[in-house]
């Protein structure tokens, strides 16, 4: 048996005769002229007549629905109020537009990409009037060779943006009794769960919920569970003296509702958490650090008060303020 053989390639996507014969990567192929050539440059035209602005949403190679690609439905549905019309472009479509040099996106007022690996196809459609990215928590591939200098950048800070950060409605303060001896952690990643260890070894007056994690999750010391869903976590939130927080990563970070609902949070110290949080939070380098500043919080009710309140002012409850922001981020562009 040869140790190579030939297998599909070249426009057929790897099919023959009507029949798949492998999945194709999620590459953004058009990097590959983007990195040659350079982007196409922009049309001047003025914005279509009427009311709304008329924006193709490009997502990355191989995803066909924006939820895919990190894009919050809920964000998508808002923007109808503020007169954004947003149509979907599925990723290997935005790549045979813009290697066959096709209007099919200019027809837009503003072309959009969904995230870095749908901005290649963007930046290589001819007839667009703007363009920008709408950061998602997806790596710009090969951002070290510099493509990614000079585009607009639309989103939370902590995605590289300047939008506001929006949450679900459900994530507001409740009428509900803070426990102080109650400690959440929010998912299973190790700075949470071993500040969680650190505290359950120092003190036994302390009571650990954890949330955001499946119904069979085990720990070595007791824990309550909380179900899934928005209105449970909501209520978790608002009943926990301090929470653990995740790193925060994409539109839906856990810390973000957390601080919706005036919680007082510990989180690990690096730059997207730094971005989204700024001074609400008690930022830890390590499991350690982070039951050092549990025990400080439970300690401090001034302390948590005022973190709640900065909390609040500093996040979007529901999408619509993040729409109106986006928006006229969008209008704004050349």
């Amino acid at each position: 048996m040869p140790a190579l053989r030939r297998r599909g390639g070249g426009g057929d996507n790897g099919r023959r005769d009507g029949v798949a014969r492998g999945a194709a990567p999620a590459v953004p192929w058009a990097l590959g002229e983007l990195l040659r050539a350079g982007p196409v440059p922009l049309a001047e035209r003025a914005i279509g007549e009427g009311e709304e602005l008329d924006v193709a949403l490009v997502l990355g190679p191989g995803q066909t629905e924006a939820s895919s690609a990190g894009v919050p439905a809920e964000l998508l549905q808002a923007l109808k109020a503020e007169g954004v019309v947003v149509g979907v472009v599925a990723g290997d479509a935005a790549d045979e537009i813009a290697e066959a040099r096709g209007d099919d996106l200019a027809r837009a007022d503003v072309v959009l990409a969904a995230g870095w690996p749908a901005a290649p196809a963007v930046l290589r459609a001819a007839g667009v009037r703007a363009r920008a990215v709408l950061a998602t928590s997806a790596l710009a591939p090969l951002a070290e060779l510099g493509w990614t200098a000079g585009i607009d950048v639309l989103g939370p800070p902590w995605l590289g943006g300047s939008l506001p950060g929006g949450t679900d409605a459900a994530y507001t303060p409740l009428p509900v009794h803070r426990r102080e001896d109650l400690v959440l952690v929010h998912g299973d990643e190790p700075f949470g769960l071993l500040a969680a260890a650190e505290l359950r070894r120092r003190r036994d007056d302390l009571t650990f919920a954890v949330s955001g994690v499946r119904q069979d999750f085990e720990l070595p010391f007791a824990f309550l569970g909380v179900e899934p869903g928005a209105t449970a976590l909501a209520h978790a939130f608002a009943s926990a003296t301090v929470a653990l927080a995740p790193s925060v990563r994409g539109w839906r970070p856990a810390a973000v509702a957390m601080l919706a609902c005036g919680q007082a949070i510990v989180a690990p110290d690096d730059a997207p958490t730094r971005a989204a949080l700024g001074a609400t939070a008690s930022l830890a380098s390590g499991p350690l650090a982070a039951a050092d500043a549990v025990e400080a919080l439970l300690a401090d009710l001034s302390l948590r008060a005022d973190r709640a309140r900065a909390g609040l002012a500093r996040i979007t409850s529901g999408w619509s303020s993040t729409a109106a922001a986006l928006a006229t981020a969008l209008r704004a562009l050349p």
